[in-house]
């Protein structure tokens, strides 16, 4: 080959480079310009920014630097949700459409090192997303479609008066996202994506002035439909005297932990439309303390019956089987009069609820509820509670077996006033349907060696009334009163009416005992 033709190449083949080269820049620019006004078309309710981009035409793929995104609904510049990233990568991306069709197609969006501001003034309001805002704003795209989106690596924060707390840390990803359609009537219903993974760490939120709630780990994950939440505690803010005396009234203080909770046979779409549907929910190894100060004043306020806690759930619940295994729960209070205050344990409660649900249907119109504890690790109780979502009305059933009952001092004697000298309830039956204004049914029971002590407070503490407890002894409470007996001399009327300002804890409690009282020939003249 000539001299001149190998001249002819090599020019040509650096012009073809060098056009090559010029379209490519040109093209670049024309992206990274693209995607600038892009940005600027969200404003003014959404700004966004980014240092450098860096484009590469032949694997289609963008990656903006120190890419900052900030949303302000209400144009004051007071409060707004802030994300920041260190890069945000693109790839597949679908240029020609992006320029002709104003679709944006790509197939993964990877933003990493999020760090989410979100401001407590809008995270506290129902709606941040005002009805008119898309009408207000230019949007660069038809619709939005990526195979996967990735957040990697977040660190989620809440502002509240120029500080900022974190909330947890973790990783978030969406499969095949699609925005179709975006336009004025956009709302969060019109986000569309096949599966979900959240796997976050270290949460911690706070959802009153007095408690918060902490757990190391919650994952979730769509697909297979799970999720799992590890070490949950309900954190209180205040000891338990402050709180009712910041309340000025009567209030449980809580302090609860439940070591894991496994969700099953989720179906995690629906819950973007406020409907939690599941196999099963087991909750797991659950420690509880509840303590209240009666010396406080009581609310008179009406207190919710079963059904009423389930419609006060803010979406729809529907599922199968609900678990709580090996459960401890305390109940401390403080009596009215006195100067220690009481409490009783619940030791291995387990309860299963088939279904678990807050309304009627075809399918189910009653939740069936089984308990099982040891009380005071000194005897059994075991019981059925069938609640029926079309009118709140529970039908209880159970039993009492082999109650030592002198450990139950620890209760009986600072807040009934009454001492426990020896005793065991062998066994007690209870049946009783309560509504939400009376309780009616009946109690049968047997026992032996019971021996009971009234008490009086005195300025020396609390002293044994001699006087009451000769009548406890030999009128009011038999010693014995055993299967020998006709069962109708064991057997005790329950008919009680509900006081609606007390928890219904409270109503069950108050009716079994009512059922006891009235088994003995003079109960009535028995404390209440």
């Amino acid at each position: 080959m000539h001299k001149r033709t190998w001249i002819k190449i090599l020019i040509g083949v650096s012009a073809l480079i060098l056009i090559v080269i010029a379209v490519n820049c040109i093209l670049r620019s024309l992206v990274e310009k693209k995607l600038r006004t892009s940005l600027q078309q969200c404003q003014p309710f959404i700004k966004a920014d980014f240092s450098k981009a860096h484009i590469n035409l032949f694997n289609a793929s963008v990656q903006l630097d120190s890419l900052h995104v900030s949303y302000d609904p209400e144009l004051k510049q007071q409060h707004t949700h802030e994300i920041n990233f260190s890069a945000a990568t693109i790839s597949d991306i679908h240029f020609f459409k992006l320029f002709t069709a104003k679709k944006f197609e790509a197939g993964s969006l990877q933003l990493k090192d999020a760090k989410i501001k979100l401001d407590n003034y809008l995270l506290n309001k129902h709606d941040t997303l005002p009805a008119d805002v898309l009408k207000k704003i230019d949007l660069p795209f038809k619709t939005v479609s990526f195979n996967a989106v990735e957040i990697k690596d977040a660190v989620i924060f809440e502002k509240k008066n120029n500080a900022c707390d974190t909330i947890c840390t973790g990783s978030i990803t969406l499969n095949d996202l699609h925005l179709p359609e975006i336009n004025a009537a956009f709302s969060k219903d019109s986000i569309h994506f096949s599966n979900i993974q959240c796997d976050l760490n270290d949460v911690h939120y706070r959802i009153s002035d007095y408690y918060s709630v902490y757990l190391k780990k919650f994952y979730l994950n769509s697909k297979d439909s799970v999720i799992q939440i590890d070490a949950l505690k309900l954190v209180p803010l205040v000891s338990k005297l402050e709180l009712g005396e910041k309340l000025g009234r009567q209030a449980d203080h809580i302090n609860a932990s439940i070591n894991t909770i496994e969700i099953s046979g989720l179906d995690a779409m629906r819950l973007r439309q406020k409907k939690f549907i599941a196999r099963t929910i087991k909750i797991k190894n659950t420690s509880a303390y509840i303590f209240r100060d009666r010396r406080l004043p009581r609310s008179n306020n009406k207190q919710p019956m079963p059904l009423d806690y389930l419609k006060q759930i803010p979406f729809d619940v529907n599922v199968g089987e609900l678990n709580l295994n090996d459960a401890e729960v305390t109940s401390e209070e403080f009596p009215k009069e006195g100067s220690r205050s009481g409490y009783i344990k619940l030791y291995h409660l387990s309860v299963t609820m088939k279904p678990f649900r807050n309304h009627a249907d075809k399918n189910a119109s009653n939740i069936v509820s089984n308990i099982n504890a040891s009380i005071m690790n000194a005897g059994n109780i075991h019981a059925t509670i069938d609640l029926s979502l079309l009118n709140g009305t529970s039908v209880i059933k159970g039993a009492i077996d082999n109650l030592n009952l002198p450990p139950l001092n620890a209760s009986a004697e600072n807040l009934g006033k009454f001492h426990i000298e020896s005793g065991v309830l062998n066994h007690l039956d209870f049946q009783f349907t309560a509504t939400d204004t009376k309780a009616t049914g009946q109690v049968v029971g047997e026992y032996h060696d019971l021996v009971i002590d009234r008490l009086k407070l005195t300025n020396n503490g609390l002293k044994k009334a001699k006087l009451a407890s000769f009548l406890l002894h030999k009128i009011i409470i038999p010693k014995n009163k055993d299967a020998s007996l006709d069962v109708k001399n064991r057997t005790g009327k329950i008919d009680y009416d509900r006081d609606a300002t007390r928890l219904v804890t409270s109503y069950y409690l108050k009716a079994l005992l009512d059922g006891i009282r009235d088994s003995f020939a003079f109960g009535f003249v028995l404390p209440k």
